[in-house]
């Protein structure tokens, strides 16, 4: 299987560049070919109306910052191909240009200059989380690029989803020889609350003792790795706020991976309670896998199986 390729979307009209510095990372983790795709306001592309609406952020010309890119990349020993993609949505056209190339990763950045940290409503992430085709790596703003991947975090839930996000976590740490924490966490119960209330597992974890956690989380990790983990791996769980616990795990992270919430619609992340604010406030790239994609973490690894960085 050969390796997909990932698609960074890069914002001309900021100086973000951490999803760029991100997605190149990737690219040498996995052997990946590297897209950066810029999208600038063309109406017209679609062929038919848009009612006046083209976010206001975009540039009518993508081509003078591509360059700049270019010329980055050219700098820095990357091999990339850089495309202006037409459009009057961010969002629409890096899926629509992800589908086309049938990308294994999208990475785009958390927010827009002044909001750091933190995902706006109707924003270019969050629009991409409601049906990419791929997994959607979110960067923050703050992010900065450093000794690689050393500590990789899965958020693991007792669910296919959660199953799904536990193999590809392991499948990455094992190819960048990267130690993985299994994180689980559920809200202690309190009296007069409801089984759904927010919490990291959507089954079986609600008013669950530590030690029911560890006990699961054990027994997953087991059953992925079977005899032979070929990955240092420690597990971390907790009768705590699960978005909380998440969060302040990130701090000590360089990437942390979490599945879509197992029900809702195909090719969706439902952004309530713990995966809205852990995609808005962590303090590493989140990558999500969303829920009925083409395709999995496995796509970004294809045939190299050895763990180099």
């Amino acid at each position: 299987m050969s390796t997909a390729p990932i698609l960074v979307g890069f914002d001309p009209s900021s100086a973000d560049r951490a999803p760029v510095h991100f997605a190149i990372a990737a690219a040498r983790l996995t052997g990946a070919p590297l897209v950066v795709g810029s999208v600038h306001a063309d109406p017209a592309a679609y062929g038919q109306p848009v009612h006046g609406h083209v976010e206001g952020e975009l540039l009518g010309d993508a081509e003078q910052p591509l360059e700049h890119i270019r010329r980055e990349l050219v700098s820095e020993g990357v091999k990339a191909e850089c495309r202006a993609l037409p459009g009057w949505s961010t969002a629409r056209a890096l899926h629509e240009e992800a589908e086309r190339i049938d990308a294994g990763l999208l990475v785009v950045g958390s927010a827009s200059e002044g909001l750091a940290g933190r995902l706006r409503p109707g924003s270019t992430a969050t629009r991409l989380l409601h049906g990419a085709p791929c997994p959607v790596a979110v960067v923050p703003h703050s992010w900065q690029r450093g000794g690689g991947l050393q500590t990789i975090g899965v958020a693991y839930v007792d669910t296919p989803e959660g199953h799904e996000a536990l193999d590809g976590a392991l499948a990455l740490a094992r190819r960048a020889g990267a130690k993985l924490r299994v994180l689980s966490a559920a809200k202690p119960h309190h009296h007069g609350t409801t089984p759904h209330a927010d919490r990291l597992s959507d089954a079986g974890t609600y008013g669950a003792t530590e030690d029911d956690l560890g006990v699961a989380v054990e027994q997953a990790i087991a059953a992925a790795t079977g005899s032979k983990p070929q990955a240092e791996i420690e597990p971390d769980v907790s009768i705590h706020d699960p978005a909380e616990f998440l969060i302040a795990a990130s701090q000590l992270l360089d990437l942390l991976i979490c599945g879509s919430r197992g029900y809702g619609p195909s090719r969706a992340v439902l952004l309530g309670g713990v995966s809205r604010r852990v995609t808005a406030e962590a303090h590493c790239p989140v990558i999500v896998l969303v829920r009925g994609a083409e395709r999995g973490l496995e796509a970004l690894i294809g045939d190299r199986t050895e763990a180099t960085v």
